[in-house]
């Protein structure tokens, strides 16, 4: 029996659990081993990859466009990663092995690799398939023992259509632009891709919604008032006042004191939050800790791998009956940050989390259960984030009393006071400065220290950072979960944007600017997201007709949009040429 795993780590976990730790290892070459175990007098051969073994490769070798002559390839002849090459003769071992499990991760990357492992060294069509969410011994003894005999098809279809597609475009359009800068220099190599285009174009749009904003200014009327030893900050009740004098008559106005008139308390009740999928930890990690949205993704797959976290390339904001939650919190209470947040819902007779809306194959991301030997720095962050959140979703909700303060004089102080923690005692260090405990009194003297008049403008929109431009992508079904963060820093690779604050670049705005001119649907984010919902279909049903169909689809836009490129090809080099050496010069006088 041979298991194909995705990654050497991962297929030694995998002989450790089956084998009870009772596994051979055994060197093919230098650095490169696969292990061997003996199971109810079967021998068992666990072989990593190391990724993709296979890309796809233009056969033309002419440098021109458009082409569509492709096949599946080493990749080793493509990326000259020579470690690859001895991978492939690993399982060139295994040719005559029938009874063949694919252990790969359970999504359409996984699916490929397990596939194109498959059908171009073993020679074989279809495989077992065992599938998991997490790398420990339960999970991994479960897949094996409940092993589908088929893999997903759907899978399969759906990764390698995309990879054709994503393959077409990105060769296509990068010989379009680096062909017409041919007339003029061979020095410089552009490029763009079908999801990498709309994505520059969010930027782009955002920078001209800032740039054509026109700021209003307007005025506040600010009191600071001392009440408990503590200084509070009063606003008027009108929020933007345009007039400078109206302004200045309210400030003059304010005596010694402002007295309260109404006191308005509210009870709200705050639901604990759902479990984490993939976009909303990227979202927390560059909130609090400037983790980029790949960094993120990274040090999870790298959690994932150890055992620690659940797999992470999920949407799902749910977490099933299935898991056992209970055995999973009762390990992580011998953590002794934990512990006091643990140790109450261990006595809660039914533990249920605040399951969202959102759905996957696999679970939403949570610990295993497994304690950390030892985390490097931002392990433990994400770690932290993993695991206050999967506790946080099992805690009632916080009760709040929402207090509006009026004065006489009009002017008002909202703030937040707590009833009761729930969940938020999971996160109180960061939550506690937004709490208030201060009682006012209707007919009370609220003695003024200062009163400021305030000039203010009108903000325009913020920039994207790197999360919310993630974030974005998702609402609008650009990409997928996986390949998002990517996206996001190739564009910046590219030099097409820049800074935290994400700004288009002057190059990146020339690019945009071409293919408005010559071809607007590359930039066409509804252009895209068509073709994700294509992509989710053949997913769901795996039909070889619709693969076909789809990509057929996608030649004709590339024939079209080559024979565009071909007529203006001149015109277009011109225009970079004309650009990349006014950009330069001017990056050449910064510098100097």
């Amino acid at each position: 029996m041979l298991i194909i795993a995705e990654k050497p780590s991962v297929a030694r976990k995998i002989s450790s659990f089956l084998s009870n730790n009772n596994y051979r290892t055994i060197r093919f070459s230098k650095n490169i081993y696969y292990y061997f175990f003996n199971q109810e007098k079967r021998n068992i051969y666990v072989v990593p990859s190391i990724g993709h073994l296979f890309t796809l490769s233009d056969l033309d070798k002419k440098y021109d466009y458009p082409t569509f002559n492709f096949r599946w390839v080493p990749s080793y002849f493509e990326d000259g990663i020579i470690a690859k090459k001895y991978y492939i003769e690993m399982f060139s071992k295994f040719r005559n092995e029938n009874d063949i499990i694919i252990a790969t991760d359970y999504d359409i990357e996984g699916e490929l690799i397990g596939y194109n492992i498959l059908r171009y060294i073993l020679n074989k069509e279809n495989a077992n398939r065992m599938i998991f969410s997490a790398i420990t011994y339960k999970d991994i003894v479960r897949a094996f023992n409940n092993r589908k005999e088929s893999l997903n098809f759907g899978y399969i279809y759906a990764g390698e259509t995309r990879h054709i597609i994503d393959w077409l475009y990105g060769i296509n359009l990068s010989r379009a632009l680096t062909k017409s800068l041919f007339y003029y220099t061979r020095k410089f190599v552009l490029s763009i891709g079908r999801v990498q285009g709309p994505t520059l174009m969010l930027v782009f749009n955002r920078e001209k919604e800032i740039e054509n904003f026109k700021p209003e200014e307007y005025y506040k009327v600010e009191a600071l008032v001392i009440k408990d030893n503590k200084k509070l900050r009063f606003s008027y009740i009108k929020d933007k006042i345009k007039d400078k004098d109206e302004a200045n008559k309210i400030k003059n106005s304010v005596g010694k004191y402002l007295i309260v008139i109404n006191v308005d308390k509210k009870e709200e009740k705050i639901n604990p939050p759902h479990p984490y999928n993939l976009t909303d930890i990227q979202m927390d990690a560059y909130k609090y800790y400037k983790i980029s949205p790949k960094r993120t993704l990274d040090i999870l797959q790298s959690l994932y791998e150890k055992g620690y976290v659940s797999y992470p390339r999920t949407s799902s904001q749910r977490l099933p009956e299935t898991i056992n939650f209970r055995e999973i919190l009762s390990n992580l209470s011998s953590i002794n940050s934990y512990k006091k947040y643990i140790v109450p819902l261990l006595g809660k007779q039914i533990l249920k989390p605040n399951n969202g809306p959102k759905d996957d194959v696999h679970p939403a991301i949570h610990p295993t259960g497994n304690i950390p030997e030892y985390l490097e720095y931002k392990e433990k962050l994400i770690y932290d984030l993993v695991v206050r959140r999967f506790i946080a979703t099992f805690y009632d909700p916080a009760i709040l009393y929402k207090i509006n303060v009026i004065t006489k004089e009009n002017f008002v102080y909202n703030y937040y006071d707590i009833k009761y923690k729930g969940w938020l005692d999971v996160y109180w260090e960061i939550y506690k400065n937004n709490f208030i405990s201060l009682k006012f009194n209707i007919g009370e003297k609220l003695l003024v220290d200062k009163v400021n008049m305030l000039k203010r403008k009108t903000k325009p929109p913020a920039r994207y950072n790197k999360a919310s431009l993630v974030k974005k992508m998702e609402e609008l079904n650009l990409g997928t979960k996986s390949t998002r963060a990517d996206i996001v820093e190739i564009l910046f690779k590219r030099k097409y944007v820049e800074g935290r604050s994400i700004k288009i670049t002057e190059l990146g705005k020339k690019i945009i600017e071409i293919f408005e001119k010559y071809y607007p649907e590359i930039l066409d984010v509804n252009f895209t997201r068509k073709m994700e919902e294509n992509l989710e279909k053949l997913e769901n049903k795996p039909d070889i007709s619709l693969k076909e169909k789809i990509i057929e689809e996608n030649v004709e836009i590339i024939k079209d949009l080559s024979k565009v490129m071909k007529e203006n090809e001149k015109k277009i080099g011109e225009e970079l040429y004309n650009f990349i050496k006014d950009y330069l010069n001017k990056r050449k006088l910064k510098s100097n």
